[in-house]
């Protein structure tokens, strides 16, 4: 009965236009030279992690993505620990593209040189907006452009900026953000006022631009607490800061005092609060080799849940390992949105799980059921194709269980994947 239940609505799944709430495919778009080998690509992140943790070695991983080397002497490389990785949601989502994409049956000895000579031979460009548009049905992407300046195709994105070069911008004696902001936004930065000023200058010119959210992901380099600090403890800190700067006598990679980035964190939300902005926020697993995973617990935001109130907060990657945590804070937040790009290839298992316990806490018009996260597009499909199916199989199990029918399944499975990412998002006409 659950697997006939489970077809029906995979069924109508299957064709659900998609809203695909992260991505960072910007390097397709641009770069015609991009894509032109199969594991410099499929290696740029995600896999290559769990390539790292199952023992490959760093300076193997160098070679393996080095498009100057034969690519069956890389394959040598990577192929044992490809082998212990190919079960994980990584491995799985890029098997599956592989086959489903250029009909070749999975990456293995046997197929990697046809798959590599498969991989060269497709137009790139067309390739990208094939799969986005044919294969995957995405309507359109929120992309994250960072602190970039891309010119993006409005058929296929929209734009999530990153305010983070006003909150925790990286300086040295060449100026790094500091300079980037001084030169295009602030024409002489002196003070914290001139800072904000800054802000604000860059924020209306990204507006401009068509910008949905802005997002943070600072919990790769610091907790995702932000404390109250005054303005004036701010300003006098920052004044040493930008003196120190002025005489060239910052070490390189040197960051703002956190004081100066916890003040930061709180105008951008004031101003956010003010503009309606929504705000993606990374939490949980941080991406690569080795981070201090409590930094990223969700529950360090509840203070600015309280503060800001009428501020969307749209918490990413479900906060895995925090899923539970996650639940919680959108259960008792009006303004707290759970996101679950990225979790349908951390952990298939767990998104399962979590949307299924996603589904008994919160109303289900606060979850965005897809984001790709991918910087190269075979792997959104991938991903899609297995969240596609870890949605039906939550849904099928709520129905086996009597708690809704079918078509109530098949219309929440609308609100997952798009209609609530395009209300949430305001993309509406």
């Amino acid at each position: 009965m659950l697997d006939k239940t489970y077809a029906a609505i995979l069924q109508a799944v299957e064709s659900i236009p998609v809203i695909d709430t992260h991505e960072h495919l910007h390097h397709g778009v641009e770069d015609t030279n991009w894509g032109q080998d199969v594991l410099a690509e499929y290696l740029t992140h995600y896999l290559s992690s769990d390539l790292v943790s199952a023992g490959l070695h760093p300076n193997d991983l160098a070679k393996a993505v080095d498009p100057g080397l034969p690519l069956s002497e890389r394959w040598e490389l990577v192929e044992p620990y490809w082998e212990a990785s190919r079960y994980t949601g990584y491995g799985r989502a890029l098997d599956i593209a592989v086959k489903d994409i250029y009909g070749i049956d999975g990456i293995n000895r046997e197929t990697i040189e046809e798959l590599g000579q498969a991989f060269r031979q497709e137009d790139r460009l067309e390739h990208f907006r094939y799969v986005l548009k044919e294969l995957c049905n995405i309507e359109v992407s929120l992309l994250d452009i960072g602190s970039d300046n891309y010119i993006v195709d409005p058929e296929l994105f929209r734009c999530a900026w990153r305010p983070e070069d006003y909150i925790m911008p990286f300086i040295d004696a060449d100026g790094d953000a500091l300079a980037r902001v001084e030169a295009d936004y602030g024409s002489d930065i002196r003070s914290l006022d001139d800072w904000m000023a800054a802000f604000i200058k860059e924020l209306g010119a990204r507006r401009s631009q068509g910008i949905v959210a802005l997002k943070i992901g600072l919990a790769y380099e610091r907790p995702l607490r932000f404390e109250q600090v005054s303005y004036d403890t701010a300003k006098d800190s920052l004044a040493s800061v930008l003196a120190a700067w002025r005489r060239g006598d910052v070490q390189p990679g040197s960051v703002f005092p956190r004081e100066v980035q916890d003040f930061m964190m709180h105008y951008v939300l004031s101003v956010s609060n003010e503009q309606q902005l929504v705000i993606q926020v990374h939490t949980g697993l941080l991406e690569g080799n080795g981070n201090i995973l409590s930094n990223s617990d969700p529950a360090l935001l509840n203070d600015l849940f309280l503060k800001y109130p009428q501020v969307t907060f749209d918490l990413f990657h479900i906060g895995y390992p925090y899923q539970g945590v996650t639940a919680a804070l959108a259960k008792m937040f009006p303004n707290v949105f759970i996101d679950m790009c990225w979790s349908h290839i951390v952990s298939p298992s767990a998104a399962v799980h979590a949307l299924a316990d996603f589904l008994d806490a919160v109303p289900y018009n606060k979850i965005c059921g897809f984001g790709g996260d991918y910087a190269f597009v075979d792997g959104v499909y991938g991903h899609l194709y297995l969240a596609r199916r870890h949605i039906s199989q939550a849904l099928a199990a709520k129905v086996q269980a009597g708690i809704f029918s079918i078509d109530t399944a098949i219309d929440i499975a609308q609100h997952l994947l798009y209609k609530n990412p395009r209300r949430i998002f305001r993309l509406e006409g």
